[in-house]
């Protein structure tokens, strides 16, 4: 079984790799917003809870006019985070090692206007025993 979830992402809200954010309390704001963005993007596509092992397949697609040879999506890492612990309890049981048993990341085509991400997160479920 697999669920599929969009996550639009302004760009004021976006976490890369590439850029760390240190004001730990502007961190937590960002990343509270990604939680919110997410939760209600799952409720209005009624994303459907998934229990068990699962891999976390994350497609990744640049804002309008960024190069298609940069955008590495692995960058896109904290976000994803924040994305995937937003849905813990209420959709997946947990996302730790028990229960994830891989992450993989791909780069999609660029959107076709500039400002946000778009990120889509399959979550695919295993039939790997615990």
């Amino acid at each position: 079984m697999t669920r599929t979830l969009v996550v639009d992402i302004p760009r004021d809200y976006w976490l890369s790799a590439n850029r760390t954010v240190v004001n730990h309390g502007y961190r937590r704001r960002l990343i509270d917003a990604i939680h919110d963005i997410t939760i209600t993007a799952a409720r209005a596509q009624k994303l459907e809870a998934l229990d068990g092992r699962f891999t976390v397949a994350w497609e990744i697609q640049y804002p309008k006019g960024v190069r298609t040879d940069k955008g590495d999506p692995t960058n896109a890492n904290p976000t994803c985070k924040a994305i995937l612990d937003a849905l813990v309890p209420r959709w997946l049981p947990d996302d730790g090692p028990r229960y994830v048993v891989e992450e993989r990341y791909r780069r999609g085509p660029n959107l076709d206007q500039p400002g946000g991400h778009r990120v889509t997160l399959r979550l695919i479920g295993q039939e790997v025993p615990f």
